[in-house]
Order: C-alpha cells, then structure tokens, then sequence
C-alpha cells in the first residue's frame, strides 16, 4: 500500500469511529428521553393496570440496569450518589409536566398522554437530555 492510501484508510477508519460515537451517543439520547417519557405518563396513574405494569417495564429496559448508557455517579468513599441522569430526568419530567397546559375541551382532567408528548418533544427536552451527556462512559 502506498503512503496516501494509508492516510485515506486511516481517516476512514478514525471517521467511522467519530460516526460510530455520534451514533451511540444519538441512542443514548434516545434510551433517556424514552425513560423519561414512559416515567411522566407512569406517574400521573396511581392504580395499578396492565397499561402501567407494561410502562413499568419499559422504564425498566430503557433505565441504568437496562439499555440506559447514562453513569450514575457515587462518592468513591461513601458510595452516596453524588448525580443519577435518570432521577434527574424522572424530576425534570415531572416539573414540566405540571406546568404543561393539556386540559382537553371535552373534559376538565389533564390529558396525559398529550402533555407528556409535550415535554418529550420539545427542545428545552432535548437541552436537557444533551446536558447528560456529561455523564456517559468516554
């Protein structure tokens, strides 16, 4: 091989590594905000039904002890959890939910379903999905 074909073999290889983060870190996003999503439409049900056993399951597979890549950060020491990415988009959920507006025409109760959809798409979400970031292994 010669020199140059060398170098472009190495800058594909180091590029489909970048593409390879980026994409993991795109499904990292993912897996968080999914977390969040299931836990906002899980909490505003206190009875328990097969619909929220099966969210239940799902906020399992998408937490740090399913498909979830966030870290959850313990003092060395004392093993006190010092940052939890998914106590914090469980907390950050929950406050924007309570402030969404998604009373339906046809009735005085809160849609659920819409105001969580609310929160999971908009792009204070995303900000906040993005600042975890800081917690996934390099």
């Amino acid at each position: 091989m010669t020199r140059s074909q060398l170098i472009v073999l190495a800058l594909l290889l180091v590029s489909g590594r970048v593409i390879s983060a980026e994409i993991s870190i795109d499904k990292a996003r993912e897996t968080l905000k999914n977390y969040g999503l299931a836990n906002c439409i899980s909490g505003q049900f206190k009875d328990e039904s097969e619909i929220k056993s099966d969210i239940g399951l799902a906020i399992g597979a998408y937490s740090s002890m399913g498909k979830g890549q966030h870290l959850i950060v313990q003092n060395e020491d004392t093993l006190e959890v010092t940052h939890d990415p998914y106590a914090e988009t469980e907390k950050y959920m929950r406050n924007a939910y309570a402030r969404t507006s998604s009373v339906s025409k046809h009735s005085d109760k809160k849609m659920v379903f819409y105001g969580c959809l609310e929160v999971y798409n908009s792009a204070e979400f995303d900000a906040f999905v993005k600042s975890q970031d800081q917690y996934l292994p390099k």
